[in-house]
């Protein structure tokens, strides 16, 4: 015991204080990575450091795992061989995770692309799903619905399909929402209070990009069989607001259209009674 106590210990000692001194290491790094997210108000920023905090978990310890190995003699006498085997064993072993190295490169490829970034509003458009990126890994993507759900997709064939992005360049969004009127009421006055209920509501930053954007805009589009269809150009300052927005003004709407004599058309069913005679 004491033969091995005086071989080994300082070997061992030596072990604990690297895996100490590599948690330590780890543990600040996150903390960084926490406080500067907290406080970057960049989405891209935001998706790259969560990016690298995943991936300099297992830098750390890798690192920590070889140094402690060459700590002991036995394992430098025989490096040279595995070393001179690593090149079998990684062809070997790069067919057996291909399809997880096809998801590493893929995050890296999202990452360093940024098509969208954490906390964007996406649309898969080849997959028929959309919600907020909640969270890039480094093997697959997460998106939280509008209904609340998860929908993990891998980074591979994020990479594969065509994304609208919703807060590619910023977070404003627009809604085109149709209602209908009868062909007997007043569509000038239809429109007029649309409008008017449309300045309470969000307006779109006329500066930069949207300078030129017409607002409150409302247009006939459509003659229906039975209906007048205006649609409406409903803004918002991002995709949720949009469709809050939206909730507001059908509800708004419902209520006055009726008040102002603006009929919205419905089917009606007549019952005709067939009476036989006795």
């Amino acid at each position: 015991m004491q033969e091995f106590l005086d071989k080994y210990l300082d070997k061992l000692i030596a072990v604990v204080i690297i895996f100490i001194i590599s948690y330590i290491i780890n543990l600040a790094i996150d903390k960084i990575i926490n406080k500067t997210i907290r406080h970057k108000r960049k989405k891209n920023i935001t998706t790259l450091l969560m990016f690298i905090k995943r991936i300099k978990k297992f830098l750390i310890y890798t690192i920590a795992v070889l140094s402690c190995l060459f700590e002991f003699e036995v394992f430098n006498s025989f490096s040279v061989t595995l070393l001179s085997g690593l090149g079998i064993g990684s062809v070997v072993l790069g067919f057996a995770a291909q399809e997880s190295l096809k998801n590493f490169f893929g995050s890296v490829a999202i990452v360093a692309g940024s098509p969208y970034e954490v906390g964007d509003f996406i649309e898969c458009i080849d997959k028929g799903v959309s919600g907020t990126v909640e969270d890039i890994t480094m093997r697959h993507t997460v998106i939280r619905t509008i209904n609340n759900r998860r929908v993990v997709i891998p980074n591979s064939e994020m990479n594969t399909y065509t994304i609208e992005n919703f807060n590619f360049s910023d977070n404003e969004n627009v809604k085109l929402i149709e209602f209908n009127i009868s062909y007997e009421s007043d569509a000038d006055k239809a429109i007029a209070i649309l409008k008017e209920e449309m300045n309470k509501l969000y307006h779109p930053n006329v500066k930069g990009k949207n300078k030129d954007v017409e607002f409150p805009k409302v247009r006939v589009s459509a003659l229906g069989d039975s209906s007048v269809v205006l649609t409406a150009w409903v803004w918002g300052e991002n995709n949720s607001d949009v469709y809050e927005n939206t909730y507001k003004l059908n509800y708004i709407i419902n209520k006055r259209f009726p008040k102002e004599g603006i009929e919205i058309p419905y089917p009606h069913i007549h019952l005709v009674e067939n009476k036989k005679r006795k």
